[in-house]
């Protein structure tokens, strides 16, 4: 609810935006915090209103915590993890096409079902090694192969191997690839746990290097990604071709967050391995199309007993644009918990609307004109194409109107405000009243409000009461 404190009405004496400039007195919309008060009805005049900025952690669609394969059925409790909006998982290929051309899409639809039912869409990766990798029907029509640690290591550069994966691709991205049940998709496929490297290769890592794709296969498999999920967010892991697929419009993710020394004293993944990888300026530039993504080294409370700074480590998070953190879903130290929930105000995206311009009166069939400026005090942008809507409302919850923006909330980008104007014609049988005119960032299809804003105001629905409009002759 919008306090007399926290509004400012500022009314010129013209016409709707036409730039006058003699200022009158401000007239305050809200005359008490529980009942707000009608605009003054004088038609030509401007209300201008700045909704109070809120610092509450926002729980937003294709951010925060991940929420990895659900806990493996030992999921953390609330004061453990915080809640999540995204489930990631990771699937060997023999697991979604156990027989040839018989894909696993009751697999996939499961979690589908069930992710919706917490609230949360599906990440996912595929992988070619892990465990069961790729499936046997592939191997045994003669792919060459190695075993390596937890898994088998296949003949990237096979041309059966190439073929049937481009046909798997196919068909998921015929499924899944317009899907907004789906947040984004690695672009894995490659190497030791789908992350393009050949680390479980000990032992064995003259015929691991054999086996892994050339470039012109790399490349080749990274381009299925783009033509068969060509509506989804898509993330290329690190070590993988980074800068191609971050050209391409991908985000990139790090498996190995927070290492500062996880494995030995000599090399860890935040010094020498992202920061190199960064040096590029498209990688580095890659968030403000293609979200990061990043996964913990060990867990959090490995950090926590190695004596490792939370505060740099989520400090460089931020710095890198971090949208989503696979915190494998086992339990925040609690000491820590007050620092991740700072860092959860900050990851991602967070929309403040800061002013809200609008005629205070507009007749039945009229024109309304709505401007609004918006910023982005996260550190990216959102990736889904979620509309800005409006809606006028009357005193007893009646939707008189309902209206989107034509504005492309993904070019909303930390550090540059945003002015937005919206144009639309009043029903003609609107009865002469004071409406309540609300704002809500919508779902991808539009069904209901979907983000929370970072202001005060927000309804049972998700909507945000800001203003009032009146309408009569």
């Amino acid at each position: 609810m919008l306090s007399h404190r926290s509004i400012r009405a500022t009314i010129w004496l013209s016409c709707l935006f036409l730039g006058a400039s003699l200022l009158q007195p401000a007239h305050n919309p809200w005359a008490e915090e529980s009942s707000p008060a009608p605009a003054v009805g004088v038609p030509g005049l401007l209300l201008s209103v700045t909704p109070p900025e809120i610092d509450d952690v926002l729980v937003n669609p294709g951010m925060g915590f991940a929420d990895f394969h659900f806990g493996f059925d030992h999921p953390p409790g609330a004061e453990e993890y915080p809640k999540a909006t995204v489930a990631y998982f990771r699937w060997s290929w023999a697991d979604l096409e156990p027989q040839e051309g018989a894909y696993n899409f009751d697999l996939v639809d499961r979690v589908i079902s069930e992710a919706k039912s917490k609230g949360e869409t599906l990440a996912f990766r595929i992988m070619t090694e892990y465990r069961k990798g790729s499936p046997q029907w592939l191997l045994g029509k003669g792919v060459a192969s190695v075993p390596v640690q937890g898994g088998i290591f296949p003949d990237y550069n096979d041309p059966l191997f190439l073929e049937s994966h481009e046909k798997l691709l196919r068909a998921f991205g015929s499924r899944y690839g317009g899907s907004p049940d789906i947040d984004h998709i690695d672009i894995g496929s490659i190497g030791c746990w789908g992350e393009w490297n050949t680390a479980c290769c000990q032992g064995v890592e003259a015929e691991c290097r054999r086996l892994f794709p050339t470039v012109e296969n790399q490349k080749k498999i990274t381009d299925w990604y783009f033509t068969y999920f060509p509506n989804r967010p898509l993330v290329m892991l690190h070590g993988g071709q980074l800068n191609y697929a971050a050209a391409k419009g991908a985000g990139w993710r790090g498996d190995c967050f927070g290492d500062y020394g996880y494995f030995g004293p000599d090399w860890n993944h935040m010094v020498h391995a992202y920061p190199p990888a960064l040096e590029d300026p498209v990688v580095a530039e890659a968030w403000r199309r293609g979200p990061v993504q990043l996964e913990v080294c060990g867990v959090m409370q490995d950090w926590y007993d190695k004596g490792f700074d939370i505060d740099r480590i989520l400090s460089k998070g931020l710095e890198w644009h971090v949208s989503v953190l696979n915190a494998k879903s086992s339990p925040v130290p609690a000491p820590w918990r007050p620092k991740v929930d700072q860092f959860l105000k900050r990851m991602g995206y967070r929309l403040v609307l800061r002013e809200l311009r609008h005629i205070s009166s507009a007749a039945p069939g009229g024109a309304l004109v709505v401007g609004s400026r918006w910023e982005n005090v996260g550190v990216a942008p959102m990736y889904h194409p979620r509309p800005l809507a409006y809606r006028l409302r009357s005193g007893d919850g009646r939707v008189l109107r309902e209206w989107r923006s034509k504005e492309d909330l993904r070019r909303w980008v930390p550090g540059s405000p945003v002015e937005v104007e919206d144009r639309v014609l009043l029903p003609d049988d609107v009865p002469a009243g004071t409406y309540d005119l609300d704002v809500a960032i919508l779902d991808e299809e539009g069904r209901f409000a979907a983000v929370a804003l970072a202001i005060s105001g927000k309804l049972d629905d998700g909507w945000y009461r800001v203003s009032r409009l009146h309408i009569g002759e």
